[in-house]
C-alpha cells in the first residue's frame, strides 16, 4: 500500500485518446426508453426462475408435483351441491309441502341421502324444519393419483365421508 502511494507515474505512458461512438438512440420518448431498459434488464430474471423451475421439475415425482398444484384444481373436478332432509318432528302436513313445492321448483329427490330428500339449486340454510347440508362427490372418475389427492384434501378438511352419495363422496 504504501509503495502505491509513492509511485511516480512515468510521462512516457500515453493512452491514446479515442473518440467515443456516438450511439443515437431511436426516436422513442424518455418513458418508452425506461420501460424497454427496464425489460431488457428484467427479462433474464424471468427466463432464468422458468428454466431452473423446469429443471427441478425434471426430479420431482408424480406425488410431488400433484401436491405442488393449487388446491383449486382439485375443486374443478369435484362438485358440490346442497341436499334437504325432512327433520325428524316434521309432520307428515309439512314433508308432504315440502315434496310438493320441491317438485314445483324441479328440485331432483336425493333418495341416497333418505327418503323425502332433495337437491335445492339454492341456499336453504334458513329453513328451520328442513335438515339442510352439503355433499362434494367427484363429478368424474379420479385417476389413482387424483383420488388420493382428494381424499387427502377432505381428510385435512376434517370432512366424514358420505358412502350413500358415492364412491368418495364428503360431508363438507
Amino acid at each position: 500500500m504504501a509503495f502505491a502511494s509513492t509511485a511516480i507515474a512515468s510521462p512516457n505512458i500515453r493512452v491514446p485518446h479515442l473518440a467515443l461512438p456516438n450511439l443515437r438512440w431511436l426516436r422513442l420518448s424518455r418513458r418508452t426508453r425506461a420501460l424497454l431498459m427496464m425489460g431488457l434488464m428484467i427479462s433474464p430474471c424471468f427466463l432464468s426462475d422458468a428454466i431452473g423451475y423446469c429443471v427441478q421439475r425434471l426430479f420431482l415425482t408424480a406425488d410431488q408435483i400433484a401436491a405442488r398444484q393449487s388446491p383449486d384444481a382439485m375443486l374443478a373436478q369435484i362438485a358440490r351441491f346442497d341436499v334437504a332432509c325432512p327433520g325428524k318432528g316434521m309432520s307428515a302436513d309439512e314433508q308432504g309441502r315440502w315434496a310438493a313445492d320441491a317438485a314445483q321448483q324441479g328440485w331432483p329427490f336425493y333418495s341416497q341421502a333418505g327418503p323425502g330428500c332433495f337437491r335445492p339449486d339454492r341456499n336453504l340454510r334458513g329453513v328451520i324444519a328442513l335438515k339442510v347440508f352439503s355433499v362434494a362427490c367427484p363429478a368424474t372418475a379420479l385417476s389413482a393419483l387424483d383420488r388420493r389427492r382428494w381424499l387427502a384434501y377432505a381428510a385435512d378438511h376434517n370432512w366424514d365421508p358420505y358412502p350413500q352419495a358415492g364412491t368418495d363422496c364428503v360431508d363438507p
